[in-house]
């Protein structure tokens, strides 16, 4: 058969061809219920929140001993502190007594911590005896201890829209109880390769035949997006009779067929006609680029046709510039690599052991390291992979490089460190399908835009009476900016309605203070002061140490029953039914980069942050002020 080459009569741009490849792929994406068991490699097709706390209650990270520490205050190896061993509680147990001075109480691993202990003691630091436990080392308040909601809580996003699930996904919904999700169904695909020169890899090649790549190359990168199910359909010869045999056979059974390549002149144009003959449609032939010029779109009843050049250069370029763009648009998936990262600050390492840490890769290209409890899950949802630190170091200064393992290819609109809220968070989303969201506490978010490793941060810091603007004043030269965000009420959360630090003392209460660093640690620090005096050693009430490292974390300890008190906003005492007593309205503002500030995206975050009010009714306790979204100075 004689068939003469096609001309190019009309070609279409790169963009252009996306477009019409975009609006047939519309028409062929689904969503489905899976369970997530089998889940993995898939794009989530709608928003999941957890819908139980994690962990659901204060528990040991370790097998040791639940005390108060003051009862080890002091002791050594050589010189050990007698307690009282009042009971054991196994894992899944409820204890019903409270561990008071010069007592312990054994938990196993996992165990619920009992109310009157403030940290846990691991059983090799200790020498048991009947009753009697000896502790050779002493504890800090919430060492070894896992905090209701520290990891994630009630309500807290999981996934978004467009995510692809990972491992790390399933592991973190797993954790929620969460044992069905709605993801988007994956096109299948069937690829089939042209070319009587081609030779399938693993068979002897002949003099004058190459293997074929393509195809392989089709499926893996197609598969590695979660978005396709790929089919390899072997290879086909230049003949016309074996493409019609083909098409008939296979249209139908795929949503989209991939060919690529022929050495054979004018094979695209034989393609062209039997695709014509066979009732297709030509959406576009022919590609304004270099290289991949000969390129086609059919549509072939509830078949897509995509004819791909042969040479893997262009059959590549192709891929990554026109096909796959459509399908992020449809699915959303990210992208990311390999190499040595520099770390934005100094860091110690352990001598002896290798030390792996979650990380982001910052706007400077370091690596942030995701501190947190060692049982945290969702230190890995958010990771872009591990730095690993050296066990043949003490330490590594700023800038110095060290390796990192990236767990995914992601990328991310804007990069958020600082303080917890649960309505910024909200506001993060509605600017953008991939913020990242780190809570480090206040100071942490100062220190990260300090650093140019996050683009924004929030911070409710209180200083002389005046929240966050001192900043401002004392650093003249900077290249951020602070923007007026909301302000949120604070106050006493408790069952019965204690209303005062002086209530707390006198009736003897246990109280969960929040972690140093945060703003509302230096709430709590100020009004204690303004009450009791800047001479009462606030050390004295008991739970001063015990310290909660988020606003969720204070309301579900009193919910609960570990603690009596404590101070969180409002937003939580109304979700949990509680009893909130105000102690003032707080600033919760924006630092921001400069550069991401003048950026669109920074001005996409600023307008959903004006419009946040709109969110009133879910968020009682939020003051929305009239300057909101606007730099202070």
């Amino acid at each position: 058969m004689v068939t003469s080459a096609k001309v190019f009569h009309v070609l279409v741009t790169p963009e252009e061809a996306r477009k019409i490849l975009a609006k047939e792929i519309d028409k062929i994406v689904s969503s489905e219920d899976r369970s997530i068991s089998s889940a993995a490699g898939f794009v989530a097709s709608e928003d999941v929140y957890s819908t139980e706390d994690v962990p659901p209650f204060d528990r040991s990270e370790v097998d040791g001993y639940a005390v108060n520490h003051e009862s080890v205050a002091g002791c050594e190896e050589d010189s050990p502190i007698e307690l009282k061993l009042v009971a054991e509680i196994e894992i899944g147990k409820i204890p019903e007594m409270e561990v008071g001075k010069g007592e312990a109480v054994y938990l196993s691993t996992g165990s619920m911590i009992p109310r009157g202990a403030d940290s846990v003691v691991m059983v090799e630091y200790t020498s048991r005896r009947g009753d009697r436990v000896e502790v050779f080392r002493p504890s800090f308040p919430g060492e070894n201890i896992a905090h209701t909601g520290s990891d994630f809580f009630v309500g807290e996003t999981l996934v978004r829209r467009g995510n692809i699930i990972t491992p790390e996904i399933i592991a973190v919904l797993a954790s929620s109880g969460i044992g069905k999700i709605k993801v988007m169904r994956k096109m299948k695909v069937g690829i089939v390769s042209t070319g009587n020169e081609l030779t399938d890899p693993g068979t002897p090649l002949r003099l004058g035949r190459i293997f074929d790549s393509n195809a392989y190359y089709f499926k893996s990168v197609l598969e590695s997006t979660g978005t396709a199910e790929c089919t390899l359909l072997g290879t086909l010869r230049d003949e016309k009779m074996e493409i019609e045999n083909f098409i008939e056979s296979n249209v139908g059974k795929f949503e989209i067929i991939i060919s690529s390549g022929s050495t054979s002149a004018g094979f695209h144009d034989l393609l062209y006609r039997v695709i014509g003959e066979l009732g297709g449609k030509m959406l576009f032939h022919g590609l304004s680029m270099k290289p991949g010029k000969p390129t086609f779109l059919a549509s072939f009843g509830r078949t897509l046709f995509v004819g791909m050049p042969g040479f893997p250069l262009s059959a590549a370029s192709v891929l990554k510039y026109v096909i796959l763009p459509p399908l992020e648009s449809a699915y959303n998936f990210p992208e990311e690599e390999r190499r040595m990262v520099a770390l934005p600050f100094r860091l110690n390492s352990e001598k002896g052991k290798d030390t792996v840490l979650p990380a982001i890769i910052g706007r400077s290209g370091r690596a942030y390291p995701i501190f947190g409890e060692s049982g945290s899950i969702s230190r890995l949802l958010y990771a872009d992979g591990f730095v690993v630190l050296s066990s043949r170091k003490n330490f590594y200064e700023r800038d110095e490089t060290v390796p990192f393992f990236p767990l995914r290819s992601r990328s991310r609109d804007i990069l958020f460190i600082g303080s917890n809220d649960p309505l910024i968070e909200r506001v993060l989303f509605d600017a953008t399908p991939r913020p990242t969201i780190i809570s480090t506490g206040s100071w942490g978010g100062v220190d990260a835009i300090r650093l140019g490793e996050a683009d924004a941060g929030g911070i409710h810091l209180l200083k002389d009476g005046d929240y966050n603007t001192f900043l401002v004043e004392e650093e003249k030269e900077r290249k951020w900016v602070l923007i007026r965000g909301y302000s949120r009420i604070q106050g006493m959360i408790s069952a019965d309605g204690t209303s005062s630090f002086s209530e707390i003392i006198k009736r003897n209460l246990i109280f969960v203070n929040r972690n140093k660093g945060s703003g509302t640690r230096d709430l709590i620090d100020s009004e204690m002061e303004r009450e009791l005096g800047t001479g009462f050693q606030k050390e004295t009430i008991r739970g001063y140490f015990w310290e909660a490292k988020s606003h969720a974390a204070v309301a579900k300890a009193v919910k609960q029953g570990r603690a009596d008190v404590g101070i969180s906003i409002e937003y939580y005492a109304r979700l949990l039914n509680l009893k909130f007593q105000r102690i003032r309205e707080e600033n919760y503002d924006i630092m921001m980069q400069k550069g991401f500030y003048d950026s669109k995206m920074g001005r996409r975050f600023i307008a959903k942050l004006k419009r946040s009010s709109r969110y009133s009714t879910s968020f009682p306790g939020y003051v929305f002020p009239e300057n909101i979204g606007e730099v202070l100075s």
